[in-house]
Parts: C-alpha cells; sequence; structure tokens
C-alpha cells in the first residue's frame, strides 16, 4: 500500500511542475540569442571603426604623398595644380603658387633673397569612402642670389 501511496504522491508532484522545463529551456535560449545578438553588433561596429580609420589614415597619407610632391617642385614651376593617384586607390590633387616676392632673411647680404611658396594637398579616400584631408605647407626657398653680386 505504501508503494500506491508513494506513487500516487509523485504523481502529483509531476502534474505541477509538468512544463517548467520547457519554460525554463526557452528562458535560457532567449538569453543567450540576446547574448548573441549584443556579441554581433559590438563586432560589427567594432569593423566599422577599424574600416573609418584605415580609410582615414590612407586619405592623410595621400595628402602627405601630394605634399611632398608639390614641395619637390617648388623652384621648377611657380604656379602648378597636379593630381596623382595610388595604389590603395587614394588619390591627391596639389597646388602650387608664389605667394610673395623675394624677400630679405635676416644673416644673409641685400644680394640674397628667399621666395615663399604656399603648397596645398588635398587627399581623397577611394570611390566608394566619402573623406578628404588637406595639408597645407609654406616653403621658403632660396637664398636665391639677385643683384650685380658685386
Amino acid at each position: 500500500m505504501s508503494q500506491s501511496t508513494s506513487g500516487t504522491r509523485n504523481e502529483v508532484g509531476m502534474k505541477n511542475e509538468r512544463g517548467s522545463a520547457l519554460v525554463i529551456t526557452l528562458m535560457l535560449l532567449l538569453i543567450l540569442t540576446a547574448i548573441g545578438i549584443y556579441a554581433i553588433r559590438v563586432s560589427t561596429t567594432e569593423i566599422d571603426v577599424t574600416l573609418q580609420s584605415k580609410v582615414g589614415v590612407g586619405t592623410l597619407h595621400a595628402a602627405e604623398a601630394g605634399a611632398y610632391y608639390g614641395i619637390d617642385q617648388v623652384p621648377v614651376v611657380l604656379t602648378t595644380a597636379f593630381s596623382g593617384a595610388l595604389p590603395n586607390q587614394t588619390s591627391y590633387s596639389v597646388t602650387s603658387a608664389l605667394t610673395g616676392g623675394m624677400t630679405l632673411r635676416p644673416g644673409y647680404g641685400s644680394n640674397y633673397r628667399f621666395a615663399d611658396f604656399g603648397v596645398t594637398s588635398q587627399g581623397i579616400a577611394p570611390p566608394q569612402f566619402v573623406a578628404r584631408k588637406t595639408i597645407q605647407a609654406v616653403v621658403i626657398y632660396g637664398p636665391v642670389p639677385v643683384g650685380t653680386m658685386y
């Protein structure tokens, strides 16, 4: 008789707990899904930040390349505009111009002058991105002998 009593008690206890495993499993599944969505969102944000940083650095390097090109052209060409493309699909646009006349500088005689040039370079990101970096430089070229040099 004791067996039937304990069996009845187990059946009554089982009826009250039926479906609790399903509810617990669904709750755990919901929590794991939320954690997974959060992890995916964080990783895609990190990828976007990394890509933007890479594009920005590449664009800055393109602007620097253009500035160096413009500085190299200073004494040869008084006014120039040039564009160039780089292997990483960035490009640059350079303008160089004489910004002032020939000026005297301390420490040099009156027979020597210096020329001031302005170089502006703009780095442009690859076509699928929108980014521009500008570098401006002032180049003082000289001393250049002027006059009769007696």
